[in-house]
């Protein structure tokens, strides 16, 4: 008797354990696809500016620009050696050479581009 009190105990506390774990992911972290479409889009500018946040810490986000440019993280393209993820812009500018649109437009927003 004082086995299955021990084991009914520990089935209740697994139980309510993955009830309360389950119900916290989904309050911290509600599925995508059930979000609205401002939500959508919040969700993916915090998460794309996190990336970017962790590629500067990493030192592959060498942006000139503050807050740094997007264009770079999100496609491969000549000013990141066709490396998504990665920005070179401030290497760029250090050669003498012209860092990608976004980040002229960030450094002369007046200039034509």
């Amino acid at each position: 008797m004082k086995n299955m009190k021990k084991f009914i105990f520990i089935i209740l506390t697994l139980l309510l354990g993955g009830i309360a774990s389950y119900l916290f992911f989904n309050i911290q972290n509600p599925i995508f696809e059930k979000l609205s479409p401002e939500a959508m889009y919040q969700r993916i500018i915090k998460e794309r500016d996190y990336a970017i946040d962790q590629a500067i810490t990493r030192g592959d986000y060498r942006c000139c620009i503050n807050p740094p440019c997007t264009m770079c993280y999100m496609e491969a393209n000549q000013w990141n050696n066709f490396t998504a993820g990665t920005c070179a812009c401030d290497d760029l500018i250090a050669q003498g050479k012209e860092p990608c649109p976004q980040c002229k437009k960030g450094l002369c927003p007046t200039c034509e581009l």
